[in-house]
């Protein structure tokens, strides 16, 4: 039963990937027309379906979540059709073929070597995140710059949680909008093979429930890669300093186990 329950909403939120995909499409970039008689956000089903070479009957039944077994050239033609971005297209064919993804590990305890490894990399702010982005372990660095964590505060030891639910963190990030809608988006490219987990539900179902923000940017649908890309965040005197950062992954960790590592420039 719970298997059967874990499948369908995998081709649920397959149906939801489409949607959001196809209608953030361009239909100019096809060369359809986008005149004021066009109503449709995006492409129309009927539309997608002939320029991927598929009928608009199954095409739909994708969509609706309904059982069906793309074959990878109609995954690479619906990709092509999107114009998905490299990071999308691989989570369409993770959505499409979860027979494809290594089986998912559970959750486990960090090995004592992260919070050595995090100390070694002092003075820079450094964080090891879970699967489920429960911090792991921090250095010194860290706490002092993001507050101290507790890992028996739902949220106060969840990078998520603490983005949309503490006020702190809010106010701590000068770019707030971008950095929470970016890490919505790496988190649902990372947990795709294990969204239906525990300890991901746990993260996700609260959040849904407590933060309207969380749940209207988690309906997009957008999927990234972790950038390498700087960050700008607000001192006690409101004061802004600007860290490279960077999301490492240890040798051995997969994507189990991650570090966040925050350089200050200048």
């Amino acid at each position: 039963m719970l298997k059967r329950a874990v499948e369908t909403e995998r081709r649920k939120e397959l149906g939801r990937f489409l949607r959001a995909m196809r209608e953030r499409a361009e239909p100019a970039r096809h060369g359809l027309s986008t005149g004021a008689r066009r109503r449709a956000v995006g492409l129309l089903r009927e539309e997608v379906a002939v320029l991927a070479g598929i009928s608009s009957t199954w095409y739909t039944w994708l969509e609706q979540g309904r059982e069906a077994n793309p074959s990878a050239p109609v995954l690479n033609a619906l990709a092509d059709v999107l114009r998905l971005v490299p990071v999308e297209r691989e989570h369409l064919f993770k959505l499409a073929k979860p027979e494809w993804l290594p089986e998912a590990l559970p959750a486990t305890s960090p090995d004592p070597w992260i919070a050595d490894l995090l100390a070694t990399l002092s003075p820079n702010p450094a964080y090891a995140l879970n699967r489920a982005w429960d911090f792991a372990a921090w250095n010194d660095e860290a706490a002092s710059l993001f507050g101290e964590f507790d890992r028996e505060d739902p949220v106060r030891r969840n990078l998520l949680k603490r983005l949309f639910l503490d006020p702190a963190w809010r106010a701590l990030f000068a770019d707030w909008e971008v950095v929470a809608r970016s890490a919505i988006a790496q988190f649902r490219a990372a947990t795709v093979g294990c969204a239906s987990a525990a300890d991901i539900r746990a993260v996700l179902e609260p959040l849904k429930a407590l933060s309207p923000e969380f749940e209207r940017h988690w309906a997009e649908m957008r999927v990234e890669e972790a950038p390498i890309w700087s960050k700008r965040l607000v001192g006690p005197s409101g004061e802004v300093t600007t860290f490279d950062y960077f999301m490492l992954a240890p040798a051995g960790a997969g994507k189990e186990m991650t570090i966040s590592l925050y350089r200050k420039r200048g």
